[in-house]
C-alpha cells in the first residue's frame, strides 16, 4: 500500500509498504480522509517531543473496514467507520473509571500523548484494535467524520470538564481548528456571546461562520482591553486554543473572579506568569483537555448525527495523500484553518 512515512525532519516520503494485517481483534480500515492535527506538523517540522522516524503520522481519520480479525463481531467487511487514535485497554483502574485517555496501557495511533506509537492514517489502510473504532452516521460525510476525534476532545473539555452554561460569554484564543470547533459547540450548547481571538483574518472571517459574534484581531488591538470592552464584567469562560505559551497566558490574563479557564492547546515546553495570590483570590476554575475518551468520541459521533454540529465547516484546504507535502506547506500559513487529506 501506499503511505506517508516521515523519515526525518521534513522528510516525507511517499512509499510502498506492507498492507497491515489484522490481530484476532483488529479492523484493517481502507483511510477516506485523515485531518492533518498540529501534532502532526510538529512531527514533520521536528517539534514534537514524542517521535522517532520512521512513522506514519495521522490520526483523524475516518475509512471504510476492509479486513477483520477473527475476533471480531462488532464489524463487517464495507462497514463506514472513524477510528479514535487512543487506544486503550478497557482494564486498568483509569480505563474503569471512564478515563480511557489515561490508560496505563495505553497507545496512540499515529499521533501524541502516550509513549506507545502505533502507524498513523497518513497511508491508504490502517490497523485499529477493534475497541478504538466507532460506526459512522450515514448522514455524516468521510471529511466530517475525520475530525470526531478532535471535536471529542472539545466536547470533553468544553461540556465534560468546564460545563460551559446557557447563556454564559465565553472567549476563545486561537481560531484554528481546535478553536473553530470550541465556537461551534458554544454556539450549540447556547453561549452567550462568543469572542474569537487571533493574529489572521481568515480564521476570524471562519470563526464569524461558525458562530462567533466578535472578532478581534490581535494584531490590531490590545486583547485584554478589547474583550473588557465587551464583556465589562469579564468573560465568563476563556479557552487557550492556539498553542504559543503567549496564548495561554493571555487567556489567564483576561480571567475575573470565578472565570473557567481551560489550557486546550498548549504543549510547548515552557511557562506563564501566574501571580498565586491573585489567582487565589479570583478563584479561576482550571482545567487542562488532552485526546478523548471513548465516551467523547460516542458524543461527537451523536452532535453530529442529529445535525448539531457540522465539522465540515471548518475545513478550508483539501489535498490527496500525494500531496501531502504541499498540505504541510499549506499547515504553515495563517490563512487557513482545518487541512484535510483525502485518499483516493
Amino acid at each position: 500500500m501506499l503511505a506517508a512515512v516521515l523519515e526525518g525532519v521534513r522528510q516525507q516520503i511517499l512509499k510502498q509498504v506492507p498492507l497491515p494485517q489484522p490481530g484476532p481483534t483488529d479492523v484493517v480500515m481502507q483511510v477516506k480522509a485523515c485531518g492533518i492535527c498540529q501534532t502532526d506538523y510538529k512531527a514533520y517540522t521536528g517539534d514534537r517531543m514524542n517521535w522517532e522516524p520512521p512513522m506514519i503520522c495521522g490520526h483523524e481519520a475516518s475509512g471504510i473496514v476492509a479486513a477483520i480479525g477473527a475476533g471480531v463481531a462488532e464489524f463487517a467487511e464495507g462497514d463506514e467507520v472513524v477510528m479514535s487514535p487512543a487506544v486503550s485497554c478497557g482494564l486498568c483502574e483509569p480505563c474503569r473509571l471512564g478515563r480511557t485517555h489515561y490508560c496505563a496501557d495505553g497507545a496512540v495511533i499515529g499521533g501524541d500523548g502516550f509513549d506507545t506509537v502505533l502507524p498513523g492514517a497518513f497511508a491508504e489502510y490502517v490497523r485499529v484494535p477493534v475497541r478504538a473504532v466507532f460506526r459512522k452516521p450515514k448522514n455524516v460525510s468521510f471529511a466530517a467524520a475525520a475530525l470526531t476525534e478532535p471535536l471529542g476532545g472539545c466536547w470533553k473539555g468544553l461540556i465534560k470538564y468546564v460545563n460551559l452554561r446557557l447563556g454564559e460569554d465565553f472567549v476563545v484564543v486561537g481560531a484554528g481548528g481546535m478553536g473553530m470547533l470550541l465556537i461551534l459547540l458554544a454556539k450549540a450548547a447556547g453561549a452567550g456571546k462568543i469572542l474569537a481571538l487571533d493574529v489572521a483574518d481568515l480564521p476570524l472571517q471562519r470563526a464569524r461562520e461558525c458562530g462567533a459574534t466578535h472578532l478581534l484581531n490581535l494584531r490590531e488591538c490590545d486583547g485584554k482591553e478589547a474583550v473588557y470592552d465587551i464583556l465589562p464584567k469579564g468573560p465568563d469562560v476563556v479557552f487557550e486554543a492556539a498553542g504559543p505559551l503567549e496564548a495561554a497566558q493571555l487567556a489567564y490574563d483576561l480571567c475575573r473572579r470565578g472565570t473557567k479557564l481551560n489550557v486546550f492547546g498548549v504543549t510547548t515546553p515552557g511557562d506563564i506568569h501566574l501571580r498565586p495570590g491573585e489567582y487565589h483570590f479570583l478563584e479561576i476554575e482550571t482545567t487542562a483537555s488532552f485526546s478523548v475518551s471513548t465516551e467523547a468520541m460516542q458524543r461527537s459521533l451523536e452532535l453530529q448525527e442529529k445535525g448539531l454540529i457540522d465539522t465540515e465547516k471548518i475545513i478550508t484546504h483539501r489535498f490527496p495523500l500525494e500531496q501531502l507535502d504541499e498540505a504541510y506547506a499549506m499547515m504553515a500559513r495563517p490563512d487557513r484553518v482545518k487541512v484535510m487529506i483525502e485518499v483516493a
